[in-house]
């Protein structure tokens, strides 16, 4: 999957409810889809860096 930062509108840690350790990051896209990764070597850091990528992108502004 390739997904452009200027299309992105929210990167969102998650994880399952009956076990924590499964942790997913969601993306949604400006047109509305959902993408939704999970299996990561190291959560944290990706999650960290997906969400540094976004701010610096300035895909959170309007």
């Amino acid at each position: 999957v390739i997904v452009l930062l200027e299309q992105l509108v929210a990167v969102t840690p998650s994880s399952n409810r009956l076990n924590p350790t499964e942790k997913y990051i969601q993306i949604v896209t400006r047109d509305g889809h959902e993408f939704w990764f999970m299996g990561f070597v190291s959560y944290d850091k990706a999650l960290q860096s997906l969400t540094e990528a976004v701010r610096s992108s300035g895909a959170f502004r309007n």
